[in-house]
């Protein structure tokens, strides 16, 4: 990762590094996993506001400045934009022969999550090599805002 300290660079936290993880989110998720009910969805979309999430970024860039979003498709066929808690769960599903092409951009959460609404994404998945768990678009979205999240509340969204 580098740093630029020139002025005029964007401040980048001493946490973010290429090893960061967000242990928060991390641990929602396992506790989702453990115990799958609305409460725990409601627990683990508010804590993927807190810290940075890490999103794919390898491949070409665009011909725009920037770079492109790695995305993937369902069995369907439809966009799915895989999410990780950490480098190194992005790190984990990349052959280790293709890691050094590997790019990761560590990004702020919400910033991270509001990139559901930049294509037809239908889903999120979060950390694919360990945990593999998809999200549908509506709760991610919600989880960008700002709204209060409640396992209520996510109940009658069904």
């Amino acid at each position: 990762m580098v740093r630029d300290d020139a002025p005029g660079a964007p401040d980048i936290p001493d946490e973010v590094h290429a090893d960061y993880a967000n242990d928060g989110a991390r641990a929602a998720l396992e506790s989702l996993q453990r115990t799958p009910d609305y409460e725990h969805l409601a627990a683990f979309l508010t804590s993927l506001r807190e810290g940075y999430l890490v999103v794919d970024v390898s491949g070409a860039p665009p011909k725009k400045k920037g770079h492109r979003v790695r995305t993937i498709r369902s069995t369907k066929g439809q966009l799915v934009l895989p999410l990780f808690t950490s480098m190194d769960e992005l790190r984990a599903v990349v052959p280790a022969e293709r890691r050094d092409q590997l790019r990761g951009a560590v990004m702020p959460a919400r910033e991270a999550l509001a990139l559901i609404g930049s294509d037809r994404f239908v889903a999120a998945e979060f950390d694919k090599a360990s945990a593999s768990l998809v999200v549908l678009r509506k709760y991610v979205s919600l989880a960008a805002g700002d709204e209060p999240i409640t396992g209520d509340g996510l109940e009658a969204m069904r």
